[in-house]
């Protein structure tokens, strides 16, 4: 049956396309900051707030900051993380979800990072990065292992639980230790990205149950609006 379920998985989703493209956008917009002027290393905080930074009283005049603040990088490092993450984990994500359910979950666990960090870091200072909608593609393969175990191989289970749970923890300790990690951000998309990968369906269902599947992705697009929409009213 797991087998079974890996090799429909490779039928329905042949090509990942959406993990190298979001990639890719990430790298020519930090590639435009520095045409624009931004340091490699360690861009300024005025110069990220510019190119669309998010930081609260910006942001509740100019709302696209939420989600512009996730295609910029303080620095080629900042963005190599990121994208070595997302890399890793985006094309597993991406076969079992499809390719633009996703990239739903990307952009909505981004949006919600963005949001969490308002309350807490972005209030005063400028918050940018992938890290939010990265670690929303962790939350959406936790999601699947904690849900759904049963289709995928144990070996693939495990090694995807000690992986993730690696990764979630050294990136938060970082967070609290170092001070200049968004850890807010972090913890948002985490857990928009498990909410959204709970309730949407996977690629099978789509294309085995696609009145099911349409149902439960409504259902993820309802509660998402909702919790944004009582985010920003607080916020505001």
């Amino acid at each position: 049956m797991n087998d079974d379920y890996l090799l429909r998985l490779q039928r329905y989703t042949p090509r990942t396309w959406a993990t190298p493209a979001v990639v890719g956008v990430n790298v020519l917009i930090w590639l435009l900051t520095l045409w624009a002027g931004a340091d490699l290393m360690s861009p300024s905080g005025g110069d990220l707030l510019t190119l669309g930074g998010n930081r609260l009283g910006e942001t509740r005049s100019q709302p696209w900051r939420l989600l512009s603040a996730t295609l910029l990088h303080a620095g080629i490092v900042h963005l190599a993380l990121n994208m070595w993450a997302l890399w890793d984990t985006g094309r597993v994500a991406e076969r079992l979800f499809g390719n633009l359910p996703f990239l739903l979950i990307y952009v909505l666990s981004g949006l919600f990072g963005s949001l969490a960090s308002l309350f807490f870091a972005g209030r005063i200072a400028v918050s940018v990065g992938a890290s939010g909608a990265v670690f929303g593609v962790v939350g959406s393969l936790l999601a699947v292992i904690l849900t759904r175990p049963r289709r995928l191989p144990p070996a693939l289970i495990a090694s995807l639980r000690s992986s993730l749970l690696v990764y979630v923890g050294v990136s938060l300790i970082l967070g609290f230790t170092s001070g200049v990690v968004d850890n807010a951000a972090h913890l948002g998309g985490l857990t928009a990205g498990f909410v959204l990968a709970a309730i949407m369906p996977d690629r099978i269902s789509w294309a085995e149950t696609p009145g099911s599947a349409i149902a439960r992705l409504l259902a993820a697009l309802a509660l998402a609006a909702s919790a944004a929409w009582l985010a920003w009213r607080v916020l505001a």
